[in-house]
């Protein structure tokens, strides 16, 4: 199976010292002879979180696709296919990012709530399910609720579930902690195992460096050669 290898590229022009268009491009440029085969562009930071835990309103188009605009220029003259995601849950804004010169399109989080989302596209229809997303004042708190919440969703539907539309934002953010630490967990043991099939000495710090320093004896002062005092 051949790899793909996606570079992730965040765009906070709301935020002073931000990336602008001419930051990406740079980026891009740079990632291009490294033989990056997608850059992914979305917006906004964990306080600031555009990309993943809002749904767009009726009042503007612009807002679903928060930046389609820098998209656009940044496709004219990318040598690296580009892929937009920001909130985008409607046929008509996908299709005006792909006609804008973007390659793909990211609905993770319109996935989440509507599973058959592209089959509805299909009929002329458009999503209807709406996660239980975080209102809560701490914006830092309430966006990492966010994120969690659409991760679940997206494990459940590769379960073959239904998603939870009811499924409260805290208990999200906590079973989400919860898998991420056993991933963690699994990750760790996976590279323990394979560094020694490799025969590669174990992490400094790991659990096994910490059981030798455990086992291996302290040094001892080594005897002095100065013969005694008369």
């Amino acid at each position: 199976m051949q790899s793909v290898e996606c570079v992730g590229v965040r765009d906070a022009d709301f935020q002073r010292g931000g990336f602008d268009a001419q930051d990406a491009q740079r980026v891009i440029e740079m990632l291009e002879p490294l033989g990056v085969d997608l850059v992914e562009l979305s917006g906004g930071s964990f306080e600031s979180p555009v990309m993943a835990v809002r749904w767009a309103d009726e009042r503007s188009e612009a807002r679903e696709a928060y930046f389609l605009d820098l998209a656009t220029k940044l496709a004219r003259t990318s040598p690296v296919p580009l892929m937009l995601t920001g909130g985008i849950t409607r046929r008509e804004t996908a299709e005006r990012v792909l006609a804008g010169g973007v390659a793909l399109v990211g609905v993770g989080t319109a996935l989440a709530g509507t599973p058959d989302l592209p089959e509805r596209w299909r009929r002329g229809r458009e999503a209807d399910g709406r996660l239980r997303m975080a209102t809560w004042p701490d914006k830092l708190l309430a966006s990492a609720a966010g994120l969690a919440l659409v991760r679940r969703q997206l494990r459940r539907l590769a379960r073959g579930a239904e998603p939870a539309l009811d499924t409260h934002p805290a208990f999200a953010l906590v079973t989400d902690q919860l898998h991420q630490r056993r991933a963690l967990r699994h990750y760790r043991s996976w590279l323990r195992r394979e560094r020694r099939n490799a025969g590669t000495p174990p992490e400094p710090g790991g659990n096994h460096s910490r059981r030798a320093r455990l086992r291996t004896p302290p040094p001892t002062a080594p005897a002095s050669r100065t013969p005694p005092a008369p």
